[in-house]
């Protein structure tokens, strides 16, 4: 992941999720309504957000008085969000080359989120990762994951086809048959759901 992508993208981020037509983000929205189906709201909830970006994913969990921890690389994402959620736990980390951030240890949450985040890692550290949060779930808690995801592989080429000169050869965009079994093995229960031709929204219980 370059910082310094991420940090320009900073502000025109919002704008750029608006764009439901086109991948990358064809979907989004219907992704995040599905997260707020899923999420069970209650007083004290805990949500630990894996690559907040500016906020917007979990703005809506903030305003109904969630308790968000946020992570992510780029500052300037993080500066929106605060702009955004001034009481939110707001820490800088990047996930892919160190994890968990010395704020997290021993905590434990209600839900983890990665939206738009996982496709940066290849599919043996996705699993690994994966295992790595459940030391970081409540009882009972879920991790919930938005993405450029699929599947199968024939979804995914489909979905290159339709992407066009916008598909991005250097992500590793999760392919669910690819990944289910290893993750099974390590005793997640999983639900999958496609919200667009390249959009899907990942759940895994313990």
């Amino acid at each position: 992941m370059d910082r310094e992508i991420f940090d320009k993208w900073a502000e025109g981020y919002d704008e750029s999720i608006e764009r439901e037509d086109s991948f990358p983000f064809a979907g989004y929205k219907k992704a995040q309504e599905l997260i707020k189906n899923i999420v069970n709201m209650k007083e004290g909830l805990k949500i630990l957000d894996i690559g907040i970006g500016t906020g917007e994913g979990v703005l809506s969990f903030y305003e109904e008085g969630a308790l968000i921890t946020g992570i992510d690389f780029s500052e300037k994402m993080l500066e929106k969000a605060r702009g955004k959620m001034p009481q939110a736990r707001l820490i800088k980390n990047d996930f892919s080359r160190k994890f968990p951030p010395e704020e997290i240890i021993g905590e434990k949450f209600d839900y983890i989120l990665l939206s738009y985040a996982l496709h940066h890692l290849p599919d043996w550290e996705k699993v690994e990762f994966l295992v790595k949060l459940k030391n970081f779930l409540n009882p009972g808690g879920r991790i919930i994951i938005a993405d450029i995801a699929f599947s199968d592989r024939k979804a995914m080429q489909s979905a290159r086809k339709k992407a066009g000169d916008d598909w991005d050869e250097n992500e590793y965009y999760p392919i669910i048959e690819d990944i289910a079994f290893s993750l099974e093995k390590e005793g997640f229960s999983l639900t999958f759901i496609q919200v667009s031709f390249c959009a899907g929204v990942l759940q895994l219980r313990q």
